[in-house]
């Protein structure tokens, strides 16, 4: 995570698969990852548009209390 607390979705599933290889978000009802972290309700989410806008990187991050 960077300094405001903001990790890389994509390092986040990579993680969480290397701590938890049979873990997979289609077991809980969900198609990704995002939509599944989204749903807990703790974790802000936040879509970036990546170089040139040609698609969007994805950050979460706890939820300021």
């Amino acid at each position: 995570a960077d300094e405001d607390g903001w990790a890389f979705m994509g390092d986040v599933g990579s993680l969480l698969q290397k701590k938890q290889p049979n873990f997979d978000s289609r077991n809980y009802g969900f198609e990704k990852l995002t939509p599944l972290i989204d749903s807990i309700g703790k974790f802000e989410i936040d879509q970036r548009d990546s170089y040139k806008g040609k698609f969007k990187l994805i950050y979460v991050r706890n939820k300021k209390r």
